[in-house]
């Protein structure tokens, strides 16, 4: 129970993790034995967590790379670097969103700092290369954003945890269902970053599209970064689909697809945004140049939804925007819930690292956390809702990403065979020649 005058730190993980009421249900899902002593002789309960964050906070994807890591501070500047008895000392490092620089600072990280976990980076492809890096090196690896498949299907390994995010297609299955079924539409276009993340996003929405009986007109791909997207606008203009389905990987692309697609005069309503393409970065950047009011009305489909109703998500966002004067999109919710889950199991369990911190952090279940009702299952992969968001603007007068509809309790394998999904990700089908 929550004592009558709450310190910071306790305050935080209950809106990360669950409500009062909710609270009891975690403590009955925590690791077994993790409040009893005398399970573990080597239970260390003070010292030093030593963690390495890498984010792209230059580059194309700069504004969610920071984003990702302004959440994962947020949480740690209340809790004064703390989880019970164990300090966490952190050092980041910028990737700019691309392989080889994440590879370089995750062996830097690894072998000359010494940390005892990594969280990050974001980018797809990226983490990819993290997690298979730190696994042959015994270093757990902590996902708060990145969506690959192959984190959790046939790349997953103990020491590998999606933390707070889902993968591209069991995140954006559910938008194609939504799209053929309540949005009406029988014809669909799609535009894709050209690259795993963009792949495997159109992989979910095709795949969810046509199984509700939809049509794909043609996709389209974008290299990964793209910023000028007027000649893309003018293919997906001219083959006059029901709806326009737009996937990046956050950052410039997002905002950069919308002014050219409104400035082309393109039908709004015919949008539908994945999550990062209309998280927060894109909203207050159309709203500072003045086409705010251009994009309410804008959908998208996600697992993370600011304007959420259920109270966890509703107090973070209140508590995050007082603070620090910005609504949090999912990149700032991601590192945020990141840190939570860790300080978590280090006040449980003590200063612990290895697969024993990745099995306690899969252990939980929350009823009501910041992403709604979460628990995870095989690959250490997120289970969680997914939103049909609708942008509008609050009394406050900013945008938010309000929820429309909603998915429950979303797994990566879709319904289907667990091990032939896992079959289907080794064979890598994902690719820009995916037609669903």
């Amino acid at each position: 129970m929550m004592s009558t005058k709450m310190s910071a730190r306790g305050r935080l993980a209950a809106l990360a993790g669950l409500g009062v009421a909710a609270a009891l249900a975690l403590a009955a899902c925590a690791p077994p034995g993790a409040s009893n002593d005398s399970d573990s002789g080597s239970k260390k309960d003070t010292g030093t967590l030593k963690v390495g964050f890498i984010s792209p906070t230059s580059g194309t994807f700069a504004i969610a790379g920071q984003q990702m890591e302004d959440g994962w501070k947020f949480y740690w500047d209340q809790a004064k670097n703390k989880a019970g008895g164990v300090k966490i000392a952190t050092t980041y490092e910028d990737d700019a969103g691309d392989v080889n620089q994440s590879l370089s600072k995750a062996k830097k990280l690894v072998e000359q700092d010494g940390v005892d976990i990594v969280v990050g980076p974001l980018i797809a492809n990226t983490a990819s290369a993290v997690a298979a890096y730190t696994f042959s090196q015994g270093i757990p690896n902590l996902e708060p954003v990145a969506a690959s498949n192959n984190l959790t299907l046939s790349g997953a390994n103990d020491l590998t945890v999606r933390t707070s995010s889902m993968g591209g297609t069991q995140a954006n299955y559910a938008g194609g269902e939504w799209a053929a079924t309540k949005g009406d539409a029988k014809t669909a276009v799609t535009v894709c970053s050209d690259y795993s993340f963009g792949w495997e996003s159109c992989a979910g929405f095709t795949q969810g599209f046509k199984d509700a009986g939809g049509e794909i007109v043609k996709q389209i791909w974008a290299p990964n970064g793209t910023t000028d997207f007027a000649s893309y606008v003018s293919q997906v203009l001219a083959l006059k689909a029901d709806v326009i389905y737009v996937a990046t990987a956050g950052g410039a692309p997002g905002p950069a697809f919308i002014n050219a697609y409104l400035g082309a005069g393109g039908d709004l309503d015919k949008l539908l945004l994945n999550c990062c393409a209309a998280d927060q970065g894109t909203l207050v950047s159309l709203d500072k140049s003045g086409n705010g009011d251009k994009i309410v009305g804008l959908k998208s489909i996600s697992y993370w939804a600011e304007g959420a109703k259920n109270k966890a998500t509703q107090d973070f966002v209140k508590e995050y925007t007082e603070a620090t004067g910005t609504i949090p999109g999912a990149y700032i919710a991601g590192g945020y819930m990141t840190a939570s889950l860790l300080d978590r199991v280090l006040k449980d369990k003590g200063l612990v690292t290895g697969p024993d911190l990745v099995s306690s952090i899969t252990s939980f279940k929350f009823e009501d956390s910041i992403f709604g009702k979460v628990s995870w299952e095989k690959g250490n992969n997120m289970v969680g809702p997914v939103y049909v968001r609708e942008v509008k603007r609050h009394d406050d007068g900013k945008l938010y990403n309000d929820v429309i509809a909603e998915n429950d309790n979303v797994s990566q394998f879709l319904g289907k065979d667990p091990q032939k999904v896992i079959d289907q990700d080794k064979s890598k089908p994902y690719t820009n020649s995916f037609q669903g």
